[in-house]
């Protein structure tokens, strides 16, 4: 049955192949920037406030014991909507995020679509959708965001792989330079705001505590909150710490159009050995039994 219907079956499977060949060519190259990290200082912060647990309770104050993982926090932080709404203050981010249309190698520039955002007068002119403005909200973008970006840990070494997609391979380097200082910048703020708080209001308790292992306890509480205002201060990389930085890629990550081109033969190859295969078979059983 293979044999006598070998033409059409070589047909179809030829259109499949060239229609591979032509989705393949419409894709546009998308390169990967990436980068390991460790975390800065995790266990020597989590054995010093387990250490000052007991003086917390004494002062009359609850401190966290170590056991939350500040990296666990950060790369939340990064996949966040909020996250995406600070990175969109910083100039040509949004655009090159929404609007981005190929990549010209020889200026090494993003050729942004037209008829969504006019990088001459820097105005968004897309015709938007229901409920939607022509400038695309953080809530829009967080979803094309979220497809560019990938966070994973490892469990057994500890160490974090954070990776960017783009058109341009100089964006994908930018933007993944961008997320791992601004992740640390924002916590490094939090915990700055939060120490400086807690000492203002330990200041306060000291003349307030009657016993000397009270105050004692207080104080130490203070000297750790000026450890941690010290070391905010002191590193840049506060939370994750650059193991391999990012880097601009040569060779794009996909697509891999001789493996599109392959499955999509391969596919119309089965597909027409079926389709020859059940119209034998079947139908003609069919119009036989219509026939008596």
């Amino acid at each position: 049955v293979v044999w006598a219907n070998k033409k059409l079956i070589i047909l179809l499977t030829a259109c499949f192949a060239l229609t591979s060949v032509f989705y393949s060519l419409t894709l546009k190259d998308i390169y990967k920037s990436e980068a390991i990290l460790s975390v800065a200082g995790e266990s020597s912060m989590s054995s010093s406030l387990a250490s000052l647990g007991g003086l917390a309770s004494l002062a009359g104050l609850n401190l966290p014991t170590g056991n939350a993982d500040k990296s666990v926090v950060a790369l939340e932080i990064i996949q966040t909507r909020d996250f995406l709404r600070h990175l969109m203050t910083i100039e040509n981010i949004l655009p090159s995020i929404m609007a981005s249309k190929s990549y010209d190698i020889s200026s090494k520039k993003i050729i942004f679509d037209p008829k969504i955002y006019n990088i001459t007068n820097e105005e968004w002119v897309r015709e938007p959708a229901k409920n939607r403005q022509p400038k695309p909200s953080y809530l829009e973008a967080h979803k094309t965001y979220l497809d560019m970006i990938t966070v994973e840990r490892d469990k057994l070494n500890n160490l974090i792989s954070i990776s960017v997609e783009h058109l341009s391979p100089i964006f994908a380097k930018d933007l993944l330079e961008l997320i791992i200082n601004e992740t640390n910048e924002i916590i490094r703020s939090k915990d700055l705001q939060a120490s400086s708080d807690a000492i203002m209001f330990l200041n306060n308790e000291i003349p307030k505590a009657t016993l000397i292992t009270m105050r004692e306890a207080i104080n130490r509480l203070v000297q750790s909150q000026l450890e941690t205002q010290m070391l905010s201060k002191v590193s840049k990389e506060y939370v994750l710490k650059v193991v391999e930085p990012p880097f601009v890629p040569e060779i794009k990550s996909k697509p891999i159009r001789v493996l599109i081109c392959f499955l999509g033969t391969l596919l119309g190859f089965m597909g027409s050995l079926i389709f020859v295969l059940v119209r034998h078979y079947v139908f003609s059983n069919e119009d036989k039994l219509s026939d008596h």
